[in-house]
This record gives C-alpha cells, sequence and structure tokens, in this order.
C-alpha cells in the first residue's frame, strides 16, 4: 500500500470511529448511509466495520451496529498523542 493510501486509509477509520461514538448504541444505520456521510465508498465502509467486529469492539448486524467497546473507538478517534 502507497504511503498516501494508507494515511488516507487512517483518516477514514478514525472519522469512522468518531461517526460511530456519536450515536450511542445500538445503531441503526446502512453501510451506505455511513459511507455517504463519511464521503468513501461503502466498500471501505464495510471493510472498516469488520476490522472493528474482529477487534471486538463491535458486533454488526442486519442494519445494526452495536458497539461493544466504546473506549477502543476512542482512542482510535482521537489518534497516535
Amino acid at each position: 500500500m502507497p504511503h498516501g493510501e494508507a494515511v488516507a486509509f487512517q483518516r477514514l477509520d478514525q472519522r469512522l470511529a468518531t461517526c460511530l461514538l456519536g450515536r450511542g448504541s445500538p445503531i441503526t444505520t446502512t453501510h451506505q448511509a455511513l459511507a455517504d456521510e463519511l464521503g468513501t465508498v461503502r466498500e471501505m465502509v464495510t471493510r472498516l466495520l469488520k476490522r472493528f467486529e474482529q477487534a471486538g469492539w463491535l458486533q454488526l448486524g442486519r442494519e445494526r451496529i452495536t458497539v461493544l467497546d466504546a473506549r477502543a473507538l476512542r482512542e482510535l478517534a482521537q489518534g497516535p498523542v
């Protein structure tokens, strides 16, 4: 992955974490709606949500996202200190 792409990807995961934290839990939305809000494509949002789920931070359901570890999402959203 070229460096610029890595930076853009990192910013998107931080923005997605911030977006999810502002909604409470469970969140009723679609991957497409999140993508539209973040100005990206659904595939990127889906990939990041799956990564967050594998990390144990959230649970994905049909048009439903349950936040399991808001602290981890908050740390990601704040970025490197």
